[in-house]
């Protein structure tokens, strides 16, 4: 996984003030000039981080800056119309917030949408499409947080609309806290209590709770902590006690509020300078950004007039504020799409987009926020208000499934037109030894798909399979390939991802003992899986082996977690350590185990991957070891291997690489030695040409080799069926003969 995107969000209305007319012939508030000097500080801090200017490492922490504000502002709002009225309407506050939020939201939803189905390969769009509608649903944050602790997400781009994730917080602060003060109301009418202290009292738990939570998650899973409501909560809290301790924070004298509103200021600078992505967040040290900008509003309720405020209050400052939401809105979605487009663009076409986006949020403030959000046919009804949101909200989540609908899926009815399943006329001289060639128009069959198209059809039966003369024949270089680039990620063993096969990173636990089986349901032998998911891809192939070898097959792998006891996360060893004691007690020892990793090492985490086998081995399991295959360098294709073929319609072996052993050979090298293993690497399989590098062609036989990072896609596992087979026979660890051995790609209609 990659460090996620640190976006910042908008700003939110105001409660109260002195009014002016509006753009509708409304008035409208004018807000305080302190609120909106720090909203400009915050869009600054995300912008400049997002445009990548020198010595703003921690600009991204502009977020946590606009939550204590919001949860200033709306917490003035509620408080005073529940002493005001006696009660909080629901309905009206709800409108006020789509009034204020939903036009520009929706817009730069929708045209991010179109951006997304014309600039975006398509590969993307399925992504986006889940996100713009997550956007839409104000639940963004939480696609987001489940996409970080995915390991198939792995080749993700940063979302046009990750943005969304901050926004999304504050609306769900929006729906429980309103809910929070009318159940405060109500304890102080039954028990004839005073609303304040009972708001105050509430309010303490609920920023203790999820100050101790967010340090607790982001020590332990920070990639979602990092985007979920629960860790945010206390910094909208920490805005909305300010409002409770006003009678307090207005007894500050002058002198100690100006060095108060200094200090606050200096740390949220601060926060700027030394915090980088490095560092774990939110956690504790977010405390630095919101105690900073909580002070600054505490002066600004004491001493309006102090120079902080003043500073704040100054012209240029109002209007970065006035537009820092349209700012914030649009900015993101344009820096992103520049970075699919042109990768290499440098600071000064970044800031030109940075000042695009002040010119586009300036427009939208004046011809779509303020119109439609003062307009007196929807500020006079709630109900209109509302429908208006719903309507809008419709149209944007019916953009959002249009465009997932675009992206390609996987098909089995594809998958037979492009790759001819049932078989069809062998290509003269295609799969043949030296000086054997097929005539033209024969009618032998042959199922020469993927790398079963590479091997020479004499050898299937010897102990020694052979590489056709020229494998570059079967090197596709354009037309229809198999899976389409725009759905590689989805080709998977998708049998054991549908049963939670793979244990999740955060987990410790062993799967039930009646799960994830797989071979033959009656076979006499056992085989377990163990390893990280570049073991698990392999099921593909050892699926369909273990039913003609009668095996059953059980799943014991884990997310980035190779059978090691060194070099992993925490609990990955803790799982390792419970696997090997389990595999070793006798009643769980299997006949067979294999496993593989993708982590890099040497002796010490070879050794280390043989101690955790060892007692199952000496339980009288034989171990093998499938060789880690070779990966597509990123960097090198510009992203991952399948989006580099998609970019390359006409010329597939643009996106060719060198050959190379895989990462976790070396210490699956180490711990097949002292096991006394067979170690099985397919490498040639997979890289096959000779001569002239680079070696590695990324469609093989008209089937797309690779998918996330350096995972083989499942077709391709099943192309190789035939040959892991052989390979195993040869080994002694299968039994099949040769001649028995299907030399044929598995399909999902071959499964017992």
């Amino acid at each position: 996984m990659t460090e996620p995107t640190r976006t910042a969000p908008r700003r939110a209305g105001q409660p109260g003030g002195s009014r002016s007319p509006g753009p509708a012939g409304r008035s409208h508030p004018v807000l305080r000039g302190d609120i909106e000097g720090l909203r400009a500080i915050a869009v600054l801090m995300v912008l400049l981080y997002h445009v990548r200017v020198p010595g703003f490492s921690g600009g991204f922490a502009g977020v946590d800056v606009f939550f204590v504000i919001s949860g200033y502002l709306i917490t003035g709002q509620l408080v005073k119309e529940a002493r005001r009225d006696g009660r909080i309407r629901l309905p009206r506050f709800y409108a006020r917030r789509a009034r204020r939020l939903l036009p520009a939201a929706s817009l730069t939803l929708l045209a991010t949408t179109v951006a997304g189905w014309w600039l975006l390969p398509r590969s993307a769009h399925a992504e986006l499409g889940t996100d713009v509608l997550g956007a839409t649903g104000y639940v963004v944050n939480w696609v987001l947080a489940a996409r970080e602790v995915d390991y198939l997400a792995e080749d993700s781009i940063p979302s046009l609309v990750q943005h969304y994730w901050s926004l999304s917080v504050e609306e769900q602060f929006y729906l429980g806290w309103p809910l929070l003060v009318i159940l405060s109301r109500w304890v102080v009418h039954r028990y004839r209590l005073r609303l304040v202290p009972v708001l105050t009292i509430t309010l303490t738990l609920v920023i203790a709770t999820s100050l101790a939570w967010s340090i607790y998650s982001t020590a332990t899973s920070p990639g979602t902590a990092y985007f979920a409501t629960t860790t945010r909560v206390w910094q909208l809290g920490a805005g909305a006690i300010l409002v409770l301790a006003t009678p307090v924070i207005a007894r500050l004298r002058a002198p100690a509020a100006t060095g108060l509103a200094w200090a606050g200021l200096v740390l949220i600078a601060a926060t700027i300078t030394s915090i980088t992505t490095a560092t774990p967040w939110p956690g504790s040290a977010a405390l630095l950004p919101t105690v900073g900008t909580a002070a600054v509003i505490a002066v600004g309720i004491a001493r309006p007039q102090s120079s902080p405020a003043i500073l704040l209050g100054k012209p240029p400052m109002r209007f970065l504020g006035a537009i820092s939401y349209g700012l914030y809105l649009w900015h993101w979605p344009a820096l992103g799409l520049l970075a699919q487009t042109h990768p290499d663009a440098g600071i000064i076409t970044r800031l030109g987009i940075a000042a695009a986006s002040i010119l586009l949020a300036w427009a939208t403030l004046h011809l779509v926020e303020n119109p439609l959000r003062y307009r007196p046919a929807l500020a006079n009804s709630t109900a209109r208000s509302l429908t208006f949101a719903l309507l809008t909200m419709v149209l944007t989540a019916g953009a959002a499934l249009a465009l997932h609908s675009s992206a390609p899926v996987l098909s089995t009815r594809a998958q037979d037109d492009v790759l001819d399943l049932d078989g069809g006329p062998l290509d003269p001289g295609l799969a043949t030894g030296p000086g054997e060639v097929v005539p033209t128009g024969s009618d032998v069959l042959i199922d020469d798909a993927g790398a079963i198209g590479l091997v020479v059809t004499a050898s299937r039966t010897s102990d020694e399979l052979e590489m056709i003369p020229d494998p570059h024949r079967v090197f596709t270089t354009s037309g229809p390939i198999y899976p389409d680039p725009g759905s590689a990620t989805a080709d998977i063993p998708m049998a054991a991802y549908d049963e939670d096969c793979q244990v999740k990173k955060e987990s410790t636990a062993l799967l039930d003992e009646g799960a994830c089986w797989f071979g033959d349901p009656d076979g006499e032998k056992v085989a377990a899986l163990v390893g990280d998911s570049k073991m698990l891809q392999w099921l593909t192939a050892l699926d369909p082996i273990a039913r003609e070898e009668g095996w059953r097959l059980k799943v014991y792998t884990k997310s980035a977690c190779g059978l090691a006891s060194i070099e992993m996360y925490p609990q990955c060893h803790t799982y390792n350590r419970a696997l090997s004691t389990r595999l070793a007690d006798g009643e769980h020892t299997p006949d067979l185990i294999f496993t593989s990793m993708v982590r890099s090492g040497g002796q010490e985490l070879g050794a280390s991957v043989a101690a955790l086998l060892q007692p199952a081995a000496d339980a009288g399991a034989s171990v093998v070891v499938l060789a880690d295959n070779p990966s597509p360098s990123a960097s090198e294709l510009g992203g991952p291997a399948y989006r580099c073929v998609e970019k390359h319609p006409n010329d597939y072996l643009a996106c060719s690489y060198a050959t190379g052993e895989g990462s976790g050979t070396p210490a699956l090298r180490v711990a097949a030695s002292r096991l006394e293993a067979p170690l099985i690497d397919l490498r040639g399989w997979i890289c096959p040409a000779d001569g002239a590098e680079p070696a590695c062609p990324p469609v093989v036989g008209k089937v797309l080799a690779f998918r996330q990072g350096s995972h083989l896609t499942a077709t391709y596992v099943a192309s190789l069926t035939p040959i892991l087979h052989h390979e195993l026979v040869r080994a002694g660890v299968a039994t099949t003969a040769y001649e028995q051995i299907p030399w044929r790609i598995p399909t999902p209609g071959d499964e017992g």
